[in-house]
């Protein structure tokens, strides 16, 4: 178990995407498994993507794909076939995803989303969801920007939201990959989500202050 500093209330809280805010309805299994065919490459196994859910689909890409150029085109593929997902409407908010967004911010706590998704991606996702006033910030792996489970996306929302320690940050993600990130940045609350793509051993697994039965269970965490 990671350290539970309760001693520091909650300036920002660093959520994920898919998964954990959005219900991605088995999109993203299915787009993986087109891109791979698309790109000619073999298909894998649920059990292959599990451990690689939550981390940028590049880096998962890589990993699937021992060539880096068709991990390059199978990536693009995913790209598109997931913007098409977005606009056909298979992705969803989770249940209580609102009402949480709009209780943080109640509470006067920055909200930031982050996504192993491409930016383009993640855009299409908060137009479609009409989510773009509910949060204050979004980050997404570009450039130098790594993907979790590395801390830099939310390193990154500590500096542009201004927030004054990392122990006043709150991590919430359906995946140990989310899970690592927030360890290694400092965050002081680490969650685990149920109901996403990894499972409560799964999670237990990883370090953490809390595992959430559901996204709303998360801000009985901000005491």
């Amino acid at each position: 178990m990671n350290h539970n500093d309760s001693s520091h209330v909650i300036d920002l809280a660093v959520l994920d995407m898919a998964g954990t805010t959005i219900a991605d309805n088995g999109t993203v299994e299915r787009s993986v498994d087109e891109a791979l065919f698309l790109a000619g490459l073999d298909a894998i196994t649920p059990e292959t993507l599990r451990p690689l859910r939550g981390m940028a689909k590049t880096d998962m890409f890589n990993r699937l794909a021992p060539d880096p150029r068709k991990a390059a085109e199978a990536h693009r593929h995913f790209i598109d076939l997931m913007l098409k997902a977005v606009l056909n409407g298979e992705l969803t908010a989770k249940s209580g995803a609102e009402t949480v967004l709009a209780g943080l911010r109640e509470r006067g706590i920055k909200v930031c989303l982050m996504t192993g998704f491409d930016v383009a991606v993640q855009d299409a996702l908060l137009e479609t969801l009409g989510w773009r006033g509910l949060v204050d910030l979004t980050v997404a792996q570009s450039g130098t920007l790594r993907g979790r489970p590395y801390p830099d996306l939310i390193l990154t929302a500590v500096v542009e939201l201004g927030i004054d320690a990392v122990q006043r940050v709150l991590v919430a993600g359906d995946t140990v990959n989310d899970l690592l990130a927030g360890t290694r940045a400092g965050a002081g609350r680490v969650i685990g989500v149920l109901g996403g793509a990894h499972d409560r051993a799964r999670l237990q697994a990883a370090p953490h202050t809390a595992i959430a039965d559901d996204l709303e269970e998360v801000l009985l965490h901000l005491a």
